[in-house]
């Protein structure tokens, strides 16, 4: 960028040559202002620098300066191409009220190199027609021009010929008046609507780039913080804050992002998720803090906010003497697991399927299990191998019980069997290469147990003779 003092323009194609798009103020005082030809700009101030328009990068520098006035409200929204909504209500009182809230947005603003003009309300038109149009310290919109509306040039010419020129001269007039003669098919022509937007009688929603939030908590430091400790400290009171907001709500956090604003005008956003809800504030501490050893504070943190981005209904449970909430406890190590290695506990649930191996998947810890399948099975050994382990059997006949097993190169006689119990394909799947078998649960001399199977029918299929394999171990 040129130096302040330099007369400097911003140069954009139109229709009939290169028009200037922005002009800084030392071109604003050569009489040069926006929509001017290039070329008789040059002729009046020939010394002017310029550069194209990038509107793109104006876009998305907007977006950044949106991200940063984060750290004044979770509710930001751009107004292309030079403007930023919040919506800050409940917010001053964190800055020391409204009017230093300002000053400080502005104060900051100033040290970065922009000029703001800021202006609060309490509808998004009114707090626009200020921040354009009004002076300072002005809230009053009865003797604003009626470009203050967000209306195009087109219509505000005609407001002007027919002798409406300020905000009040609207408002004294019939409303079916307002309505037949300024209709209009877009928002930017329909005078009715934006002075309805404008006042108040039509709600306004702000698109803000975050999703609204369930909670938050937000502290800001007259001096920027550095140390480690220091942030620690600030954190354990923001969770404890939000807990206690999402107790009161009787919902717990399942999606939380702590955001840290720089003094130099950088943010680090630290992203949480939980298996549970949880309104624990030292859980969320605990979550949270390891995340701040890596933290790269820069010249310091003048800013910090908790956000809760998703939440869940959570019952607050009291526990009696030698009572363990063992399953919370299985979730909050989950939780620590997930945020620190990005991989979560996994839990086996049921699935459709009477084959053993095929009876249960991973899934993660949290999950929804479905109903268990295959009500009024056998009981089932607590350790199966997949794949199931060849084996050797010796039967007295070759599709009677089992006699001796040799498994793992050891021979084990049989004194006890229970069985058989066959298990078919799973036709329906097409299950072509399963063949039917025949389960045994059997007891060696030892008193140890096995759940082993007979792959394949005697005489009752082409294929080849009948396997054993071993494919439990029971208590």
């Amino acid at each position: 960028m040129p130096p302040p003092s330099l007369p400097f323009a911003l140069v954009e194609r139109g229709n009939k040559g290169l028009r200037l798009a922005a002009v800084n103020a030392a071109a604003r005082e050569f009489g040069l202002m926006r929509g001017q030809r290039l070329a008789d700009a040059r002729a009046a101030v020939p010394d002017l620098l310029s550069e194209a328009h990038e509107p793109e990068q104006d876009i998305a520098s907007l977006l950044g300066l949106c991200r940063w006035m984060e750290r004044y409200s979770p509710w930001v929204a751009p107004d292309a191409p030079d403007g930023i909504l919040m919506e800050v209500t409940g917010i001053p009182h964190l800055f020391g009220g409204e009017a230093a809230m300002m000053a400080g947005m502005k104060a900051r603003l100033a040290g970065y190199g922009f000029t703001a003009r800021i202006s609060s309300a309490a509808t998004i038109g009114a707090a626009w027609a200020l921040a354009r149009y009004g002076r300072e310290g002005e809230d009053s919109l009865q003797d604003l021009p009626v470009e203050a509306l967000r209306i195009n040039a087109d219509a505000a010419r005609t407001l002007r010929r027919l002798g409406l020129k300020t905000i009040g001269a609207l408002t004294s007039l019939p409303r079916a008046s307002l309505a037949r003669r300024f209709r209009g098919e877009s928002i930017h022509e329909n005078v009715l609507l934006r002075l309805d937007e404008l006042l108040g009688q039509r709600a306004e929603p702000l698109n803000a780039v975050n999703p609204e939030t369930s909670v938050m908590a937000h502290r800001g430091f007259l001096e920027p913080v550095i140390t480690h400790e220091g942030l620690v400290t600030v954190l354990r009171t923001l969770s404890a804050e939000v807990a206690r907001a999402l107790e009161a709500k009787g919902e717990g956090a399942l999606r939380l992002i702590l955001k840290l604003f720089r003094s130099d005008g950088g943010r680090v956003q630290v992203p949480i998720g939980l298996t549970v809800p949880s309104h624990d504030g030292g859980h969320l501490f605990r979550l949270l803090s390891p995340r701040l050893e890596t933290l790269d504070a820069g010249f310091g943190i003048d800013a910090m906010t908790l956000e809760v981005r998703e939440a869940g209904s959570a019952v607050a449970r009291q526990y009696g003497f030698m009572e363990e909430d063992t399953a919370s406890s299985l979730a909050q190590l989950n939780d620590r697991v997930m945020n620190r290695q990005e991989r979560a506990i996994t839990q086996l649930a049921a699935v459709e399927s009477h084959l053993p191996e095929r009876s249960e998947e991973a899934q993660a810890l949290g999950t929804p299990l479905p109903p268990a399948a295959g009500g009024g099975l056998p009981e089932r050994p607590l350790m199966i191998f997949v794949p199931p382990q060849p084996a050797r059997v010796i039967a007295a006949v070759p599709d009677g019980p089992p006699m001796s097993l040799t498994w793992r190169r050891v021979t084990r006689r049989i004194l006890r069997h229970a069985g058989p119990e066959r298990i078919a394909p799973e036709w329906w799947r097409g299950d072509t290469g399963t063949r039917p078998r025949d389960y045994y649960m059997i007891e060696d001399e030892q008193g140890r147990r096995y759940w082993i199977f007979r792959e394949g029918l005697y005489g009752e299929d082409a294929g080849p003779p009948p396997k054993w394999f071993v494919h439990g171990l029971s208590a």
